[in-house]
């Protein structure tokens, strides 16, 4: 594989991505999964059971939309229905990032809905977080509850599991799963602290606008209504 082909340019992203999730403690043992939108019909995964730290670039396996492996005997993520109707629900993310970081994960775990008006980051980077009712993990139950969340956000909840974020490239969906557990731990250090402000309606109304604009930095991509094939 050339070291300047598409192909392995994303899976060097992808694995920097895994390294920094395992680092910053989002990530335990073999828990979560990483894909890229390589071309039409091809996406790179992350393999079943693996830590992410420990993973090279030899190791995430090449797919097609429909999640089959081109080499022989390789066994993708258990996600991998998750991650393919993402790609086809938004046909604008090229990067799906799925950890479980303590404090975002924790509001999934306890059920509790993700609060937009408390900071200004959340509803006017960020955006929307909605929660994925619970669904086992690796079923099509949970592939297309995931995918019609996003379709209106760029980060999930998933209750009793995990979070999950998405991007035009691996760096924006990074990003966006580490600015929502910043977020999430800020959120709970208030909450211990007393009582936590809110934004006024006016100004919760004005982040929202800037998010549905992109916030003028093109971080944040309006939801494609097409869907890829």
């Amino acid at each position: 594989m050339a070291a300047h082909t598409p192909d392995a340019s994303l899976r060097r992203e992808l694995i920097r991505a895994c390294r920094r999730l395992d680092a910053k403690g989002h990530l335990a043992g073999a828990e979560g999964n990483l894909s890229a939108w390589l071309g039409p019909g091809r996406l790179i995964v992350t393999p079943a059971g693996r830590c992410k730290a420990d993973l090279s670039a030899a190791d995430l396996i090449a797919t097609d939309m429909a999640g089959r492996p081109a080499r022989p005997g390789a066994i993708p993520s258990s996600e991998m229905a998750m991650h393919v109707a993402i790609y086809r629900a938004r046909p604008d993310v090229r990067a799906v990032v799925h950890a479980h970081p303590v404090a975002a994960t924790a509001f999934a775990a306890a059920g509790t809905s993700f609060p937009e008006d408390v900071l200004a980051e959340v509803a006017g980077v960020i955006g929307p977080v909605p929660s994925v009712p619970y669904r086992a993990p690796g079923t099509g139950a949970l592939a297309t509850a995931v995918a019609s969340a996003l379709e209106g956000a760029n980060v999930a909840l998933l209750v009793s599991h995990g979070a999950v974020a998405v991007g035009p490239t691996v760096a924006v969906a990074l990003q966006r799963m580490e600015s929502l557990e910043q977020a999430a731990r800020i959120i709970v250090a208030a909450r211990v602290l007393g009582t936590v402000g809110k934004l006024k309606a006016a100004e919760l109304r004005a982040l929202r606008h800037a998010w549905r604009a992109g916030a003028g930095r093109g971080l944040v991509l309006r939801p494609a209504r097409s869907r890829r094939n």
